[in-house]
């Protein structure tokens, strides 16, 4: 596909086709599947508490990602989130990283990244100040700050919704900085960070590659709606119920990711542990969402690796047939148990079993018919974190599960 983009009518038609819909993506020749890689959110930090990070730490990050081979599996871009920007603007009003954190300047930190076959992001605001430390957002300079994104050589913006004019929508707030960011002529992923407010999934695919749909997500499995936004609550949990009744498969697609915000992978092992990360990561790759770690990619553990580094789960969120996940069965009210399923490209599915209580030894099973399968049918269910083949079965599945786990399948129907 051709990289070349013109104002106003990079408009691409994308049929669901498990759904029959059709939503409008905004392709300029970037995420046409979904982006994988890391944030300085999280990674030694409180999620933007003290607001750290430098070029040393991307240049760090980015290396140790190279040498254990995470960038061979997808995971290339390196998104600054609010932390980079100096407090001021310069003398032409012009965006101005920090010079004691980014010395070099961040044209040298795209040339380091692009050397290594990844990209860089910058974190930006659409109102007149960031979320955070007081530095300067975007509104009223959005012309002046996406050609100064592009002269650094950034492949990525995301644009927060903090501090931003009464006056104005969201939606118009973000399309004048969509366009300005077109009209530069290097494509730019633009990633709204809307919090899923005001309808944002029947505009946002037409002036994003990327939109959040609901509040941050924190690192915790349950955590209350505290913060601004969309949502049943900041938590891994809330956003799996709320995805749940948001039906990604209607909006999803290339160039038009539904974003329900960083992946916390093992922030810390009371508050999102081994169990409660690879759920998270389940979902997030059944979902086709970004892959986006915000927690710290160098040195992984074994257990870090094991999941963020599976790529056979990594393929599902990479399905070339893009269409996301969806709740069949929801039984919150007795067991706790879930099945959720999404079509491969190749006729094989996917499919997620999931205990979402705090009671272990919680069986979960689907039958082959609530796959729209028949029940006869020869399948070869594989579980995609053992990596293995468990059998060959008719009739249905099922797993025994500890609290909030779950047991992630690629099923086979077998020709006759």
């Amino acid at each position: 596909m051709s990289r070349a983009i013109g104002v106003g009518i990079l408009s691409s038609l994308l049929l669901l086709q498990n759904l029959g819909l059709f939503v409008f993506a905004y392709d300029n020749g970037m995420a046409a599947t979904p982006p994988m890689g890391w944030s300085s959110w999280c990674t030694n930090d409180l999620c933007g508490i003290p607001d750290r990070c430098s070029e040393y730490e991307v240049r760090n990050k980015a290396d140790a990602m190279v040498k254990q081979g995470m960038v061979q599996l997808g995971y290339k871009w390196m998104l600054l989130d609010d932390c980079w920007s100096d407090t001021e603007r310069d003398a032409n009003g012009e965006l101005q990283p920090s010079p004691k954190l980014f010395p070099s300047g961040m044209k040298a930190l795209a040339d380091y990244l692009h050397d290594r076959g990844m990209y860089l992001g910058l974190y930006s605001c659409v109102g007149t100040k960031t979320c955070k430390k007081d530095r300067p957002g975007s509104y009223g300079n959005y012309v002046t700050d996406a050609n100064t994104f592009a002269k650094w050589g950034a492949d990525m913006v995301k644009a927060d919704y903090c501090n931003k004019p009464t006056n104005e929508t969201g939606r118009d707030l973000y399309t004048q900085f969509s366009q300005a960011l077109n009209a530069t002529g290097r494509p730019m992923i633009f990633a709204m960070c809307q919090w899923g407010v005001d309808d944002v999934v029947n505009w946002g695919p037409s002036i994003s590659q990327m939109y959040r749909i609901q509040m941050d997500h924190i690192p915790f499995w349950n955590w209350p709606p505290t913060a601004s936004g969309a949502g049943y609550g900041g938590g891994t949990k809330n956003i799996i119920d709320f995805m749940g009744d948001l039906h990604p498969s209607k909006y999803n697609g290339p160039h038009a990711w539904m974003d329900p915000d960083f992946l916390e992978t093992l922030f810390e092992p009371y508050t999102m542990n081994f169990t409660n990360s690879r759920t998270e990561f389940s979902f997030w790759s059944l979902w086709s969402s970004p892959l986006l770690m915000a927690t710290d990619p160098a040195d992984l553990s074994d257990e870090k690796r094991s999941i963020v580094m599976n790529p056979e789960v990594i393929a599902i969120n990479q399905d070339p047939a893009f269409i996301s996940g969806e709740r069949i069965r929801n039984d919150n009210t007795t067991t706790g148990g879930q099945v959720w399923s999404r079509p491969l490209q190749n006729g094989d599915l996917a499919v997620i079993l999931y205990n979402s209580g705090n009671q272990n030894d919680v069986t979960v099973g689907v039958s082959w018919t609530e796959l729209g399968w028949a029940a006869e049918d020869s399948v070869t269910v594989r579980d995609l974190w053992a990596r293995k083949d468990v059998g060959v079965v008719t009739q249905g599945t099922q797993s025994v599960l500890a609290a909030h786990d779950v047991s992630m399948l690629r099923l086979t129907r077998n020709r006759k």
